[in-house]
Protein backbone atom coordinates (compact mmCIF):
# COMPACT_ATOMS: atom_id res chain seq x y z
CA UNK A 1 0.00 0.00 0.00
CA UNK A 2 2.55 2.33 0.95
CA UNK A 3 4.37 2.11 -2.25
CA UNK A 4 1.33 2.99 -4.50
CA UNK A 5 0.76 6.31 -2.32
CA UNK A 6 2.97 8.67 -4.24
CA UNK A 7 1.88 7.28 -7.69
CA UNK A 8 -2.18 7.70 -5.96
CA UNK A 9 -1.09 11.27 -5.10
CA UNK A 10 0.13 12.12 -8.51
CA UNK A 11 -2.74 10.93 -10.12
CA UNK A 12 -5.08 13.34 -8.22
CA UNK A 13 -2.79 16.23 -8.35
CA UNK A 14 -3.01 15.48 -12.18
CA UNK A 15 -7.59 15.83 -11.30
CA UNK A 16 -7.09 18.99 -8.99
CA UNK A 17 -5.00 20.22 -11.92
CA UNK A 18 -7.22 19.81 -14.68
CA UNK A 19 -10.28 21.51 -12.05
CA UNK A 20 -8.17 24.52 -11.25
CA UNK A 21 -7.26 25.09 -15.02
CA UNK A 22 -10.94 24.72 -16.22
CA UNK A 23 -12.00 26.84 -13.65
CA UNK A 24 -9.86 30.00 -15.39
CA UNK A 25 -11.01 28.66 -18.70
CA UNK A 26 -14.73 29.30 -17.24
CA UNK A 27 -14.12 32.32 -15.42
CA UNK A 28 -12.55 33.76 -18.37
CA UNK A 29 -14.95 33.01 -21.13
CA UNK A 30 -17.17 35.63 -19.22
CA UNK A 31 -15.80 38.91 -20.27
CA UNK A 32 -15.86 37.73 -23.75
CA UNK A 33 -19.05 36.57 -23.72
CA UNK A 34 -20.10 39.75 -22.09
CA UNK A 35 -18.43 42.02 -24.99
CA UNK A 36 -20.07 39.93 -27.21
CA UNK A 37 -23.57 40.95 -25.83
CA UNK A 38 -23.02 44.40 -25.85
CA UNK A 39 -21.90 44.37 -29.76
CA UNK A 40 -24.85 42.40 -30.18
CA UNK A 41 -27.05 45.15 -28.75
CA UNK A 42 -24.72 47.91 -31.32
CA UNK A 43 -25.43 46.28 -34.57
CA UNK A 44 -27.69 46.96 -36.92
CA UNK A 45 -26.59 44.84 -39.93
CA UNK A 46 -28.76 42.16 -39.66
CA UNK A 47 -26.20 39.46 -41.28
CA UNK A 48 -23.29 40.97 -39.03
CA UNK A 49 -25.27 41.05 -36.10
CA UNK A 50 -26.43 37.14 -36.80
CA UNK A 51 -22.94 36.23 -36.85
CA UNK A 52 -22.27 38.01 -33.55
CA UNK A 53 -25.27 36.28 -31.97
CA UNK A 54 -24.05 33.00 -33.01
CA UNK A 55 -20.68 33.76 -31.68
CA UNK A 56 -22.19 34.59 -28.00
CA UNK A 57 -24.00 31.54 -28.15
CA UNK A 58 -21.26 29.47 -28.90
CA UNK A 59 -18.91 30.90 -26.44
CA UNK A 60 -21.83 30.09 -23.71
CA UNK A 61 -22.33 26.34 -24.87
CA UNK A 62 -18.77 26.26 -24.41
CA UNK A 63 -19.04 28.10 -20.89
CA UNK A 64 -21.42 25.29 -19.87
CA UNK A 65 -19.44 22.24 -21.22
CA UNK A 66 -16.56 23.23 -19.21
CA UNK A 67 -18.82 23.02 -16.16
CA UNK A 68 -19.94 20.07 -16.63
CA UNK A 69 -16.67 18.50 -16.89
CA UNK A 70 -15.48 20.08 -13.70
CA UNK A 71 -18.09 17.80 -12.28
CA UNK A 72 -17.78 14.54 -14.72
CA UNK A 73 -13.95 14.90 -13.10
CA UNK A 74 -15.07 15.61 -9.38
CA UNK A 75 -17.27 12.54 -10.17
CA UNK A 76 -14.01 10.12 -11.12
CA UNK A 77 -12.36 12.04 -7.65
CA UNK A 78 -14.74 10.30 -5.98
CA UNK A 79 -15.35 7.30 -7.55
CA UNK A 80 -11.75 6.72 -6.75
CA UNK A 81 -11.55 8.35 -3.26
CA UNK A 82 -14.56 5.39 -2.25
CA UNK A 83 -12.72 2.54 -4.14
CA UNK A 84 -16.03 2.30 -6.84
CA UNK A 85 -14.39 0.22 -9.66
CA UNK A 86 -15.81 -1.44 -13.10
CA UNK A 87 -17.67 -4.34 -11.93
CA UNK A 88 -20.86 -6.64 -12.88
CA UNK A 89 -23.57 -7.52 -10.57
CA UNK A 90 -23.45 -11.22 -9.81
CA UNK A 91 -25.53 -14.27 -10.80
CA UNK A 92 -26.53 -17.07 -8.25
CA UNK A 93 -23.51 -19.08 -9.04
CA UNK A 94 -20.84 -15.81 -7.70
CA UNK A 95 -20.36 -15.19 -11.52
CA UNK A 96 -20.81 -12.18 -13.30
CA UNK A 97 -24.11 -10.60 -14.18
CA UNK A 98 -24.41 -8.07 -17.14
CA UNK A 99 -27.91 -7.57 -17.56
CA UNK A 100 -27.99 -5.00 -14.83
CA UNK A 101 -25.28 -4.08 -16.40
CA UNK A 102 -22.20 -2.54 -14.03
CA UNK A 103 -20.94 0.09 -12.04
CA UNK A 104 -19.08 2.55 -13.52
CA UNK A 105 -15.47 2.96 -13.23
CA UNK A 106 -13.57 6.21 -13.13
CA UNK A 107 -11.68 5.02 -16.42
CA UNK A 108 -15.01 5.13 -18.75
CA UNK A 109 -15.96 8.72 -16.65
CA UNK A 110 -12.01 9.81 -17.72
CA UNK A 111 -12.73 9.00 -21.13
CA UNK A 112 -16.08 11.26 -20.83
CA UNK A 113 -14.37 14.11 -19.52
CA UNK A 114 -11.49 13.91 -22.44
CA UNK A 115 -14.62 13.56 -25.00
CA UNK A 116 -16.31 16.39 -23.30
CA UNK A 117 -12.88 18.54 -23.68
CA UNK A 118 -12.92 18.03 -27.28
CA UNK A 119 -16.00 19.14 -27.81
CA UNK A 120 -15.38 22.44 -25.89
CA UNK A 121 -12.48 23.32 -28.38
CA UNK A 122 -14.62 22.42 -31.45
CA UNK A 123 -17.27 24.60 -29.55
CA UNK A 124 -14.57 27.47 -29.00
CA UNK A 125 -13.47 26.93 -32.79
CA UNK A 126 -17.05 27.37 -34.06
CA UNK A 127 -17.34 30.62 -32.72
CA UNK A 128 -14.22 31.84 -34.28
CA UNK A 129 -14.90 30.28 -37.74
CA UNK A 130 -15.05 33.27 -40.27
CA UNK A 131 -17.49 34.11 -42.18
CA UNK A 132 -17.35 34.58 -45.96
CA UNK A 133 -19.40 38.05 -45.56
CA UNK A 134 -17.70 39.45 -42.40
CA UNK A 135 -13.99 37.64 -41.46
CA UNK A 136 -13.05 40.21 -39.74
CA UNK A 137 -15.34 39.18 -36.76
CA UNK A 138 -13.49 35.89 -35.91
CA UNK A 139 -10.86 37.31 -33.54
CA UNK A 140 -11.15 37.86 -29.70
CA UNK A 141 -12.91 40.86 -28.46
CA UNK A 142 -11.08 40.33 -24.95
CA UNK A 143 -7.76 38.79 -26.23
CA UNK A 144 -6.29 38.48 -22.94
CA UNK A 145 -8.71 36.75 -21.09
CA UNK A 146 -9.53 34.37 -24.12
CA UNK A 147 -5.98 33.99 -24.16
CA UNK A 148 -5.66 32.62 -20.61
CA UNK A 149 -9.18 30.34 -21.65
CA UNK A 150 -7.65 28.51 -24.38
CA UNK A 151 -4.10 27.97 -22.53
CA UNK A 152 -5.89 26.62 -19.27
CA UNK A 153 -8.06 24.35 -21.95
CA UNK A 154 -4.92 23.03 -23.15
CA UNK A 155 -3.10 22.60 -19.48
CA UNK A 156 -6.40 20.94 -18.34
CA UNK A 157 -6.19 18.39 -21.00
CA UNK A 158 -2.81 17.56 -20.80
CA UNK A 159 -3.63 16.90 -17.27
CA UNK A 160 -6.61 14.75 -17.86
CA UNK A 161 -4.48 12.95 -21.10
CA UNK A 162 -1.73 12.23 -18.44
CA UNK A 163 -4.02 10.14 -16.33
CA UNK A 164 -5.55 8.41 -19.12
CA UNK A 165 -3.40 5.61 -19.14
CA UNK A 166 -5.70 3.13 -20.92
CA UNK A 167 -6.57 5.39 -23.43
CA UNK A 168 -4.04 3.58 -26.13
CA UNK A 169 -2.83 5.09 -29.26
CA UNK A 170 -6.57 6.52 -30.24
CA UNK A 171 -6.21 8.56 -27.53
CA UNK A 172 -3.08 9.79 -27.82
CA UNK A 173 -3.79 10.90 -31.23
CA UNK A 174 -6.77 12.48 -30.52
CA UNK A 175 -5.04 14.53 -27.84
CA UNK A 176 -2.32 15.71 -29.82
CA UNK A 177 -4.99 16.60 -32.74
CA UNK A 178 -6.91 18.36 -30.24
CA UNK A 179 -3.68 20.47 -28.26
CA UNK A 180 -2.63 21.57 -31.65
CA UNK A 181 -6.05 22.87 -32.95
CA UNK A 182 -5.89 24.88 -29.52
CA UNK A 183 -2.60 26.17 -30.28
CA UNK A 184 -3.46 27.13 -33.53
CA UNK A 185 -6.96 28.59 -32.19
CA UNK A 186 -4.90 31.10 -29.50
CA UNK A 187 -2.81 32.05 -32.40
CA UNK A 188 -5.64 33.15 -34.70
CA UNK A 189 -7.80 34.87 -32.77
CA UNK A 190 -5.63 36.50 -29.97
CA UNK A 191 -3.89 39.17 -31.29
CA UNK A 192 -0.47 39.87 -29.61
CA UNK A 193 -1.28 42.85 -27.37
CA UNK A 194 2.31 45.43 -27.77
CA UNK A 195 3.92 46.00 -24.19
CA UNK A 196 3.55 49.36 -22.66
CA UNK A 197 5.32 52.30 -24.31
CA UNK A 198 5.04 50.88 -27.69
CA UNK A 199 2.87 51.10 -30.02
CA UNK A 200 2.01 49.63 -34.15
CA UNK A 201 5.14 50.27 -36.76
CA UNK A 202 3.98 52.61 -39.89
CA UNK A 203 4.17 49.36 -41.47
CA UNK A 204 1.23 47.63 -39.13
CA UNK A 205 -1.24 50.48 -39.61
CA UNK A 206 -0.87 50.86 -43.24
CA UNK A 207 -1.72 46.65 -43.15
CA UNK A 208 -4.19 47.10 -40.32
CA UNK A 209 -5.79 50.06 -42.86
CA UNK A 210 -5.93 48.02 -45.72
CA UNK A 211 -7.22 45.00 -44.49
CA UNK A 212 -10.07 46.39 -42.64
CA UNK A 213 -12.64 48.47 -44.41
CA UNK A 214 -13.87 50.05 -41.37
CA UNK A 215 -10.29 50.91 -40.00
CA UNK A 216 -9.96 52.60 -43.54
CA UNK A 217 -13.25 54.86 -43.01
CA UNK A 218 -12.18 55.41 -39.80
CA UNK A 219 -8.57 56.89 -40.69
CA UNK A 220 -10.00 58.65 -43.93
CA UNK A 221 -12.23 60.63 -41.45
CA UNK A 222 -9.53 61.29 -39.16
CA UNK A 223 -7.19 62.81 -42.05
CA UNK A 224 -10.39 64.99 -43.37
CA UNK A 225 -10.68 66.69 -39.36
CA UNK A 226 -7.37 67.32 -38.89
CA UNK A 227 -7.30 69.71 -42.26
Amino acid sequence: MTTQQPATAAVEDGIRRAVAELTIVFENLGPEHQSLRAEEAETSAKERRGTVIRMGEDIAQAARTVSHTIGVLATVHGLRDLGVTYRFSKDAEGGDYSPLLSLGGSTETLHDAMTYLDVTATTLGKAYTPTKKHPDLAVARCPQQMKAALSSLRTALHAVFNDFAEGGSKAAEDYASTHRFLTELEERVCPTVPSQGTGPTPEEVAAAIRADPEVRRAAADALAASV
